[in-house]
């Protein structure tokens, strides 16, 4: 298998619930002393539910480096933190060295399959690519599109309501309890918080694959 490394590298301008909304989930009076904090916990419960899914819910771009092209027999690239919504650029560093952009003539890539695919276009190959780590790049924009892209952009219009419903759960649940597990009556043991946001987040659950052979 083809290594790889995938970082987000810029996003998300917004999260998938506001403040305000936030707050009033939180039964938060209208005060700003825990502003700051309930700000980082929607981060926090965001992200959490983003790596249960294997998902990205807002607007942000990504980094998958892979050390080489997939081999003649097995061509297609998956991309990881689906939905994807479009390809910034594919890049490579040629057999001598130099760093490469590969026309978007040269690759056509299936957005509605999740995890989204990119394939060399037809009758054509993957270029060869100089023995080194991180030999090629694909940079995209991933998370939940817009429907009228006319309209002023609210980038979490069409994040799922399940999603947004976990992340208020995880965030009354690390808002309230500030430990990673909570005592019984008497303190002779302790139990896990529990999570039913899980069972929200199943039926978006991307399962962990493979992106190359």
């Amino acid at each position: 298998m083809t290594r790889y490394s995938i970082a987000r590298v810029s996003g998300p301008s917004d999260e998938v619930i506001t403040r305000a909304e936030a707050k009033l989930h939180l039964k938060i009076d209208d005060q700003t002393a825990d502003d700051a904090l309930v700000d980082s916990l929607v981060q926090a419960a965001r992200e959490n539910c983003e790596e249960f899914t294997n998902r990205c819910f807002v607007y942000s771009t990504w980094e998958l480096r892979l050390d080489a092209f997939p081999d003649r027999d097995f061509t297609e690239i998956l991309l990881p933190r689906p939905p994807l919504i479009s390809i910034n650029s594919v890049k490579y560093i040629d057999s001598d060295g130099a760093e490469q952009t590969l026309g978007t003539d040269k690759w056509y890539a299936d957005a509605k399959s999740e995890p989204a695919r990119l394939r060399p276009a037809y009758g054509l190959t993957w270029p060869a690519t100089r023995a080194q780590m991180n030999a090629v790049t694909v940079s995209y924009l991933a998370g939940y599109p817009v429907i009228d892209a006319g309209s002023p952009l609210d980038t979490t219009t069409n994040v799922p309501a399940a999603i947004k419903a976990a992340v208020k759960l995880i965030l009354g649940h690390i808002y309230r309890n500030r430990e990673a597990v909570l005592a019984m009556p008497g303190g002779v043991s302790a139990i896990q918080i529990p999570m039913g946001a899980k069972y929200l987040l199943y039926p978006l659950r991307v399962q962990d694959y493979r992106l190359s052979h």
